[in-house]
């Protein structure tokens, strides 16, 4: 029987329907059924056309709890399970806000693998709607025109479609497609998907800590996409996130201007190159930016009136950076004009409307030039959570700016302000940049009757030491005494012994990211385990300049 379960949240196309994904259902370690049955083989490469393997849930649950270390093996077994339900299945990875092509099985595989398609997530279709609502889909073909376009590219004209999102610590990173050509849909073997489909976000949970604390990865490029990602893609920007400037995280797309042969010349239209730039086509968005880049202070200037166009960048607290690119093509455009663009975005900064401040201060920490630094230190003490978080972020992209390093002392001063919200978000922006120079006015801090500047500071203080004493002045007084002459790699070094996992595994995230190593440290092991482990940082502590010069 054809499944249609009833709607629950509307997705803004007629005839469109889209479920939100159901609660987490019991992992694969904790689940009694996945022992039962014994790990099937390991995958072999998709072939076109060939048959669905009829693995039940529990085995299917086995194979992805052994390939929790294997990015393509996550992904792989997901699509194994997904054939028994579609003729077609198809995976995308979700770099720097498009959807790219990353494997398939079933009917059409070869020809989706050749194509590699790229399907904008801010361009209005079925796949933005799932990937701003963070909601499954399953259902007949929405009317409008762009997801027609897609599914073209997809090789695909089916009348019933399946779309999954796949999140991760709150950042989508990856689409699972399915559609059954002229089959119908068994209930119950996609009820079994779907619940596969749950586990994926914690299958690519356990990849990322693996990675971090071996390479110090962080969660968006621990899963390493961009190989994904076509070279037509990234074609005429100038710039990409593999490149060595971008590998710093700090003004990623500023790093590297594009060289334009016609410098100077201004379109008497840019009408025609917004349109290109906001378009479904990635190789006619590149030549836009590139059109763009020939006049940069008037293209800056019209950017900046659209700013901050189409986006499928959910207004969220941020924990890191994302790239422009992920905040929608008139942001990745501005980014990409240099000091013009940050001219441009300056004013943007202390926009009326929350929604430009937020995106304006996200594209700031792509853009490393002193015109946006009383910007991003005025959004730090925004009172809407997320558009202090994303000043945050921007504030620690910025903050070797010479400007913003003049403009520490003031922050500093701001622990001592009258207002109690205003010195705590002080001391959450010093903590993300690690100034150990607020130690002991956030020493005191911890020491207020107000609690949320006691909390702030403490979490401040945890971030910048790696210690953890909460807010209780008197044990940071005394760690302060006995460390204050010490190097901040050696306070993590120190923090590899902490009692606290979570400690333990911020610290190895900071130290093997620093040299791209963790000699052989994992924060969950054996505690005789870590110790052989310590030993070896202890002696690295001596001879690498990189611990040395680790903020």
């Amino acid at each position: 029987p054809t499944i249609a379960p009833p709607p629950v949240t509307p997705s803004g196309f007629p005839g469109v329907v889209v479920f939100p994904n159901p609660g987490t259902t019991p992992s694969p370690r904790s689940d009694p059924a996945a022992g039962a049955k014994q790990a099937p083989a390991p995958l072999a490469p998709a072939e076109t056309g060939s048959a669905p393997v009829e693995w039940t849930l529990a085995q299917a649950r086995e194979a992805l709890k052994a390939s929790t270390h294997d990015r393509d093996r996550i992904i792989r077994t997901a699509l194994t399970f997904a054939r028994r339900v579609f003729d077609f299945v198809a995976a995308f990875a979700i770099v720097r806000g498009t959807a790219t092509g990353w494997a398939a099985e079933g009917d059409g595989a070869e020809a989706f693998q050749q194509r590699r398609p790229t399907i904008p997530l801010d361009t209005a279709s079925v796949f933005r709607t799932v990937a701003m609502t963070r909601g499954s889909y399953v259902g007949p073909v929405p009317p409008d025109a762009l997801t027609a376009h897609y599914l073209q590219q997809l090789g695909r004209s089916p009348r019933t479609l399946f779309l999954f999102p796949v999140e991760v610590k709150d950042r989508l990173v990856c689409l699972i497609y399915g559609d059954p050509g002229a089959r119908p849909i068994s209930q119950r073997r996609l009820s079994d998907l779907l619940l596969l489909c749950q586990d994926l976000p914690g299958a690519f949970g356990e990849l990322i800590l693996f990675r971090k604390q071996r390479y110090g990865a962080s969660p968006r490029t621990a899963l390493s996409f961009d190989e994904v990602v076509p070279e037509t893609s990234s074609a005429g920007l100038g710039w990409g996130p593999s490149t060595p400037s971008a590998q710093n995280g700090i003004g990623r797309a500023a790093a590297a201007p594009m060289v334009i042969e016609d410098f100077g010349k201004t379109p008497a239209d840019f009408a025609p190159i917004l349109k290109k730039l906001t378009g479904p086509d990635a190789t006619a968005r590149a030549a836009a930016m590139a059109e763009l880049a020939r006049s940069p202070d008037a293209s800056a200037k019209i950017l900046a009136q659209q700013f901050p166009g189409p986006t499928a960048w959910s207004r969220l607290p941020v924990q890191e950076l994302p790239d422009a690119d992920e905040l929608g093509p008139i942001p990745a455009a501005l980014s990409r004009l240099g000091r013009s663009g940050a001219q441009a975005l300056a004013p943007l900064l202390d926009a009326d409307d929350p929604d430009v401040r937020y995106f304006a201060l996200l594209t700031a920490g792509n853009l490393p030039y002193s015109e946006l630094v009383g910007g991003v230190l005025r959004g730090i003490f925004d009172f809407e959570p997320d558009i202090s978080s994303a000043a945050r972020a921007a504030a620690a992209a910025l903050r070797r700016v010479p400007r913003f390093v003049e403009a520490m002392k003031d922050l500093r001063q701001e622990l001592a302000d009258t207002d109690t919200l205003r010195r705590s978000l002080a001391a959450r922006a010093l903590g993300v940049l690690h100034d150990r120079e607020s130690i002991e006015g956030l020493i005191n801090l911890t020491g207020s009757d107000d609690a949320l500047c006691a909390q702030a500071a403490a979490e401040a203080l945890r971030e910048i030491t790696r210690a953890n004493f909460g807010p209780d002045p008197r044990s940071w007084t005394a760690w302060w005494a006995e460390n204050r002459t010490r190097s901040r790699a050696e306070w993590l070094v120190a923090a590899l012994r902490h009692p606290d996992l979570e400690v333990r595994l911020s610290a190895i995230e900071e130290l093997s990211k620093a040299i791209n190593d963790n000699y052989g440290y994992f924060a969950d092991a054996h505690p005789r385990d870590r110790e052989g482990a310590i030993k070896k940082w202890e002696a690295a502590l001596a001879n690498n300049p990189r611990l040395r010069r680790l903020v």
